[in-house]
């Protein structure tokens, strides 16, 4: 797609869907997130990612490997209604990007489950030493 047709789709939600309608927010929990929003607040912000594509073209990336790009989310209603602040953008294909390993998000309680399990087997561990101390003791 030429920077000319994304210029064109740009301009048509800009002219065609207002701020002021426009709804868009994102909840997270630790086990997914999720947008929500109106068809304007979705094509608003959609806007956003479509301009970071256009940069791309403009950018010469000398320094580095990325760009950041910041988009336009002031009509977003709170910053926390936001999840990405900033856009980086690359000129790189997905084989030439190393993936960083993603860590799955526990949850307190997966967390206090294996803490749990581990004081368990700790005191199992004691109680078995102090057993046998006590039965060698007691053939003695």
């Amino acid at each position: 797609m030429t920077n000319e047709e994304l210029d064109k789709i740009i301009k048509k939600i800009e002219h065609e869907y207002s701020k002021s309608e426009a709804y868009f927010d994102s909840e997270f929990n630790e086990d997914f997130g999720f947008a929500k929003g109106n068809k304007s607040g979705l094509l608003l912000y959609a806007k956003e990612f479509l301009k970071a594509v256009r940069e791309i073209d403009k950018r010469k990336f000398d320094e580095g490997e990325m760009e950041v790009y910041n988009p336009d989310f002031d009509w977003i209603d709170g910053i926390d209604s936001n999840p990405f602040q900033y856009i980086k953008i690359t000129k790189k294909n997905s084989g030439k990007i190393k993936p960083k390993k993603q860590r799955e998000n526990e949850s307190w309680k997966s967390k206090m489950l294996g803490i749990g399990c581990v004081v368990s087997l700790v005191f199992v561990v004691i109680f078995s030493i102090i057993g046998m101390i006590t039965f060698f003791k007691w053939l003695s």
